[in-house]
């Protein structure tokens, strides 16, 4: 009987509870051992945009988190990625130690410049610390073809392939405790970020055309949170913070919509989104109204499971909150569509068919 294949995952974003980045690192590997591999995470445990720590101090942590995973390589068949400009180090010691090397890949460099306005000027240097690894990597995974094209492009080869993102099927349903919100609502579930929209949901709950009995809640905390907090003068917008992963469907189930609103400051967000919040929202039956952005307005148009709306504008957000909130029935088919397309489509147990696959398929090369 052979061995199991054994797993390195690596993550230079710190994982924290309530964030999407742990939530997908959390799934991609217990699904991975659902397919019979060991999968050991190296994180790093300190710093990130929303804690404000020192850059020197992520600096350390990138060092540390990458030597303890370059003395045990060979423990190792493969290194997974997520994805980060700091992790050149370790990809070219895996690489030496002819090691397989996969990214997973959810944006471009120029995600680095938006959330981090003082280092837009290094945006070359950042491109070069990408690219480098990007080319040496045995294979990347891209979550929508958009990003495909641009990696095949930007790596300059085609071991490139589409593994998009997904929601846990058995946690994210329809079914399930209610809501502890009373009243009715609109919700947002994420990273209080730049490109999110948090500005732009928060001037819609100002237009007439938003609903006067019809909150606003926002799950989740971040660089921006500094606008929330100056909007809570409104009692209408309630601000959870961070929320346990298990407490998340339930505050889903009882909206009436959800928001995924991201934009496309500079860019970043031409080669398509496939947030998380979106696939979660879906699949707890919730109408969502989304940004109409590649792949995810195909994904919400293909499916019809939602409302589109053009990125940054609040008007138009306030519309669709005003359009589901005057036909509930069309809501409700709107959700139950969304729910059978990720409980068909886009679950964790399918993604992790998928990257099993192509984990297997790279080893063996």
């Amino acid at each position: 009987m052979s061995r199991p294949l054994r797993l390195a995952y690596l993550s230079l974003e710190t994982p924290r509870p309530g964030q999407a980045s742990q939530t997908h690192i959390d799934e991609i590997i217990a699904s991975l051992r659902e397919h019979g591999w060991r999968v050991e995470l190296f994180a790093t445990r300190g710093g990130g945009a929303s804690t404000r720590s020192s850059f020197v101090r992520r600096l350390m942590g990138y060092a540390r988190t990458q030597a303890a995973l370059g003395k045990r390589l060979r423990d190792f068949d493969a290194v997974f990625i997520r994805s980060h400009f700091m992790a050149l180090p370790l990809s070219l010691w895996a690489r030496w130690r002819n090691l397989p090397v996969v990214h997973e890949i959810n944006g471009t460099p120029a995600d680095v410049g938006v959330t981090y306005r003082f280092l837009k000027p290094f945006s070359p240097v950042f491109s070069w610390l990408y690219r480098a690894q990007y080319r040496r990597a045995a294979l990347l995974l891209a979550v929508t073809p958009g990003l495909v094209d641009w990696a095949r492009r930007f790596a300059g080869h085609h071991r490139v392939s589409l593994v998009s993102n997904g929601a846990n099927s058995d946690l994210f349903k329809p079914e399930g405790a209610p809501s502890p919100i009373e009243g009715r609502y609109v919700i947002f579930v994420g990273g209080l970020v730049a490109w999110h929209g948090v500005g732009t949901m928060l001037a819609a709950l100002k237009e007439p055309s938003w609903p006067a009995d019809l909150r606003l809640v926002i799950v989740g905390d971040g660089i921006e949170r500094d606008k929330v907090e100056q909007a809570l003068t409104d009692p209408r917008l309630v601000w959870l913070g961070r929320q346990p992963y298990d407490a998340v469907p339930a505050l889903l189930r009882g909206a009436l919509a959800a928001l995924c609103v991201i934009e496309n400051q500079d860019g970043r967000s031409g080669s398509g989104v496939a947030p998380l919040k979106l696939f979660e929202a879906m699949a707890c039956g919730v109408p969502v109204i989304a940004s109409d952005l590649p792949f995810q307005a195909d994904l919400v148009r293909n499916a019809d499971a939602g409302v589109l709306v053009p990125p940054a504008a609040a008007s138009a957000i306030a519309s669709a909150v005003k359009s589901l909130s005057s036909a509930p029935d069309k809501a409700q088919l709107l959700g139950r569509n969304g729910a059978a397309y990720v409980a068909r489509e886009a679950s964790w147990h399918q993604r992790g068919r998928e990257i099993d696959r192509l984990l297997r398929s790279a080893i063996s090369q």
